[in-house]
């Protein structure tokens, strides 16, 4: 991977230093190299190479899913060459998709190309000191997901992913992928469904409940709100997994909210609105790292109420106070390997700055300000709502970083690029 990571940035490299050659030999005004898009390397084949790069990216969202639900099920432990031999071709055939479209099927202009080059750059430095795959294979697909449509790539994540989710339950029922149905956790007995850890399993649902709310965004009915809200009573109860049932509990609460709102059409939010949107990034992130500090574990003065807070999030809070203590900050990241471990992280403002330091997550929390502002004035509430319920699963879990379990992550490409609002989901692309 870290090949891979280096040949993309040297090619894009490559690609913005051929793109201002006409600037330099005065064939292209600054103006016109700044504002209009036009393909890499060259415009021959465009029509195809756009075409087939939207395919591509689609069929690299496709792999990316089964990877994530069937190869890292626990049908690895029945078949141990899921991992061992399958998912490494298909690790390569997911980048090879990805890294198609963003060379060879994209158009830039000059500011789209300078903000996601400069952002990629900081990714892959990061990357090289964190050696987190899914970190890099996230941004990797931000990057490629300009020009396809919103509801295009959610429908690839749905249509690859409940079939796969379900083939693994059918084995898992069938006693043939993970035949002992339960794990204890903390003295407790859990179905884990298939997967390893009960929360791997609501994170995967979690993802497929956010990816069908972006499919069908202001078109959802009440109904479909009701079937939401039963898939978290599900998960409250079933494994139990309580992060993700209540992300959804607070998804179908802002759905539902925007949809009272909008009742009588579009309502775009004013600029008050749009920047109390945006201010619940810094928010989640004070609270992130200011609990830990005021908890018993840190001061014998600790208020009560937050140890149960803490018992309710099994532990997060605490580890998060436990990291501080492990860990120092580093400005590009670092790979952790003493305890705490990554997983037991489970706060991704915690996890992220100690995995890619803090000038990677400041980058992160601009982005996600920027696109709650944007979808806020646009008026777009069910983006919104996904954003900030991504936002509250990502205080108690860090799959956020698997695009498998916030798909939401997309709704960003139009920040990344720095495009215009009215383009950010692509849908006339």
């Amino acid at each position: 991977m870290f090949g891979f990571a280096n040949a993309l940035l040297l090619l894009m490299l490559a690609a913005a230093v051929l793109d201002i050659l006409p600037v330099a030999r005065r064939r292209l005004s600054p103006a016109d190299w700044w504002q209009e898009e036009r393909l890499m390397f060259t415009p021959h084949g465009a029509r195809w190479r756009e075409k087939y790069g939207q395919w591509a990216f689609l069929l690299g969202v496709m792999v990316y899913e089964f990877i994530v639900v069937f190869n890292n099920s626990m049908a690895r432990e029945t078949w141990p060459w899921l991992q061992t031999q399958l998912s490494p071709v298909l690790d390569w055939v997911m980048y090879l998709c990805f890294g198609w479209k963003i060379l060879l099927g994209t158009r830039y202009n000059g500011r789209s190309l300078l903000c996601a080059g400069m952002l990629y750059f900081v990714a892959r430095w990061v990357y090289f000191n964190g050696q987190n795959i899914w970190w890099i294979g996230l941004c990797v697909a931000l990057l490629a997901a300009k020009d396809v449509p919103l509801r295009r790539a959610v429908k690839a994540q749905l249509l690859c992913g409940v079939p796969t989710l379900a083939l693994v339950e059918v084995l898992h029922a069938a006693g043939i992928v993970a035949p002992n149905p339960f794990v204890e956790i903390n003295g407790k007995l859990r179905r884990i469904y298939g997967y390893g850890h009960p929360n791997t399993f609501g994170g995967v649902v979690f993802g497929l409940v956010l990816a069908w709310v972006l499919l069908r965004r202001e078109k959802l009915r009440w109904a479909e709100l009701g079937g939401i809200a039963a898939v978290g009573v599900f998960l409250m109860i079933g494994p139990p997994s309580r992060s993700p049932a209540i992300a959804i509990f607070l998804l179908v609460a802002l759905l539902a909210l925007a949809k009272l709102c909008t009742r009588k059409g579009p309502r775009p939010g004013s600029r008050l609105l749009a920047g109390g949107c945006a201010a619940v990034v810094p928010l989640v992130a004070a609270i992130s790292y200011i609990l830990p500090l005021l908890g018993p574990w840190a001061n014998e003065n600790g208020p009560a109420w937050l140890e149960k807070l803490n018992d309710m999030l099994t532990g997060r809070i605490q580890l998060s106070w436990l990291a501080y203590n492990a860990f120092d900050i580093k400005i590009a990241g670092q790979l952790l390997t003493v305890w705490p471990a990554p997983e037991n992280i489970d706060n991704i403002f915690v996890y992220l700055l100690y995995q890619v330091g803090p000038v990677m997550l400041a980058l992160v929390c601009i982005l996600l300000m920027v696109a709650l502002y944007g979808y806020a004035r646009r008026g777009a509430w069910q983006a919104v709502a996904c954003l900030i319920t991504a936002l509250a699963y990502g205080y108690m879990e860090t799959q956020v970083i698997h695009l498998t379990s916030d798909p939401a992550t997309l709704l960003l490409c139009g920040a990344v690029f720095a495009l215009p609002k009215q383009k950010w989901m692509f849908e006339d692309a």
